[in-house]
């Protein structure tokens, strides 16, 4: 189920990219990011931390709704926490 949530986030970071008429580079510096981390994420190679999750949201005009609706069409379904 990690796949899935790195390859979505990653989608929509790079359909926000292209919306916005921004490079990797330029998208990562409105992001908070450095270009590798950027890269990596756009890549489905890794998530966010929470605080740079944050700064993609708010910065990058991320609509998390999208994301949300995205990762659900992929099949993604929330695990139960096991630590009950």
């Amino acid at each position: 189920m990690l796949n899935i949530l790195k390859i979505c986030f990653g989608k929509t970071l790079y359909f926000r990219k292209i919306e916005l008429k921004l490079n990797q580079e330029k998208m990562a510096e409105r992001c908070c990011l450095s270009p590798r981390q950027y890269t990596d994420l756009e890549n489905g190679k890794r998530l966010p931390s929470f605080r740079s999750l944050i700064n993609i949201i708010i910065n990058g005009g991320i609509n998390i709704n999208l994301f949300i609706e995205e990762i659900i069409k992929a099949g993604y379904v929330p695990e139960d926490y096991v630590g009950k």
